[in-house]
């Protein structure tokens, strides 16, 4: 199902920043055939973007974060988190280790998506949700609380509709969500070369599912778990990721409702003091 906001423009600002990353992951690209290389130059001028757009509330970062019981996530590309938390760790090429309690949204960056890959992306996702879960307020799909899942794609090796089949058949809305934007378009069909898109299930209600289905012949196969499968076309789609991340990061700042005597009590249940003991240190 496609779909559109009714007064949707170009953002020229964000245009030439899109075209800035264009050019710098495919310069990249054109001098390195190593995949651990082609992703993590896919990485940098996302997390660039991000940390000269977002105010100062939030930084973008790459690497891992930690639940409370110590366990470690899996590698994410890009992790926007709560700047008041500190990190616990950053190695020499940047990566970090961050406190899931701080993790605003997760990011899985491909520089040229296929629909395997879009399979892979739903399995990482259903493991970093579950590990959110460790924290109770993130815990279940409705909670507002809980960060954002995503994945951002440069460029499609397939064609958009394999593509749209593929997120349909291994995302699950319900419980491991996440958006997939798509910077660039090269549908032949298209009358600009300059689009892009999100693909995303928004949740219904069981009367708007209903009405959809029989008054407007939607196909069933759209519909998944009460959650209705669409296709947004964007200019820019850049400036609709910052946007919405800006403001559904206030807006869950402001549902998990921490205060900094709850972060100095976060950080003491990650961190532990390094004091040595006299008498064990003697033989």
């Amino acid at each position: 199902m496609k779909y559109s906001h009714k007064h949707g423009t170009k953002n020229p600002v964000i245009e030439q920043e899109e075209k800035s990353i264009l050019l710098a992951v495919d310069r990249a690209l054109s001098s390195s055939s190593n995949s651990q290389t082609i992703g993590r130059n896919g990485e940098l001028p996302l997390l660039a973007f991000f940390n000269r757009y977002l105010p100062p509330t939030f930084r973008a970062v790459s690497g891992h974060f930690i639940t409370p019981s110590g366990t470690i996530s899996p590698q994410i590309d890009v992790m926007i988190l709560d700047s008041r938390y500190p990190l616990l760790a950053e190695n020499l090429d940047g990566s970090v280790l961050a406190m899931l309690h701080s993790v605003i949204q997760t990011t899985e960056v491909k520089t040229n998506l296929t629909s395997v890959d879009i399979k892979k992306i739903s399995s990482d996702t259903k493991k970093i949700r579950i590990l959110m879960n460790e924290v109770d307020i993130f815990n279940g799909c409705e909670s507002f609380s809980a960060p954002i899942t995503h994945a951002f794609a440069y460029r499609i090796k397939n064609k958009l509709e394999t593509i749209e089949q593929s997120f349909q058949e291994h995302c699950e809305p319900d419980a491991f969500h996440f958006d997939l934007t798509i910077l660039r378009l090269l549908e032949p069909n298209l009358k600009s070369k300059e689009i892009g898109c999100e693909l995303h299930y928004e949740s219904l209600t069981t009367e708007g599912e209903s009405k959809l289905k029989e008054e407007y012949d939607v196909p069933i196969s759209n519909f998944k778990g009460g959650f209705l499968f669409g296709t947004r076309a964007s200019y820019t789609p850049l400036s609709d990721i910052y946007y919405s991340l800006v403001q559904n990061g206030y807006y869950m700042l402001g549902d998990r409702d921490f205060t900094f005597n709850d972060i100095g009590e976060h950080v003491m249940s990650y961190m532990s003091w390094s004091t040595a003991s006299w008498s064990e240190l003697y033989e």
